[in-house]
């Protein structure tokens, strides 16, 4: 199995996760998954391809348009991989992961920043750290097999 299989498998599992969970136990920002939840989402993603054993995905906030046709939106990228579970939020986007090369012309659209390691551990605020630990081994719990 490639990197790229073995990551797109672990996003199939984890956005599935997510989606298992009842809606009304997560925080407001992944309460209507995949809409308005890319920020969170990502980072409890890339802190589950750490866990995984894959090492080296950034959280990176993209931004377009301007004044009220602002938009932003939050994936993850590894070198010249970029990995996306809440794309399908927008209207031009079909696939409910996406998988693809950093040069994308989609993603291109978006001034990007790279904000830090995909990684909810490495959040400096211990009150938003702690709250994404809780968020994130409720969608594991959620997710296993004797439930």
């Amino acid at each position: 199995m490639t990197d790229e299989d073995r990551i797109g498998e672990l996003a199939v599992r984890f956005r599935e996760a997510i989606l298992k969970c009842d809606m009304s136990e997560l925080p407001l920002s992944l309460a209507d998954f995949p809409t308005g939840s890319c920020a969170d989402a990502s980072m409890l993603l890339g802190t589950y391809f750490k866990n995984n054993g894959i090492n080296g995905f950034f959280l990176i906030k993209g931004k377009r348009g301007e004044d009220s046709s602002l938009e932003t939106h939050y994936w993850l990228e590894k070198g010249d991989m970029l990995v996306d579970i809440t794309a399908v939020q927008f209207e031009d986007i079909n696939e409910e992961i996406v998988i693809t090369d950093t040069n994308s012309i989609w993603y291109g659209a978006f001034d990007k920043e790279i904000l830090q390691e995909a990684n909810y551990r490495m959040i400096a605020a211990k009150d938003v750290r702690e709250h994404l630990e809780a968020v994130y081994y409720y969608v594991l719990d959620v997710d296993k097999p004797d439930r």
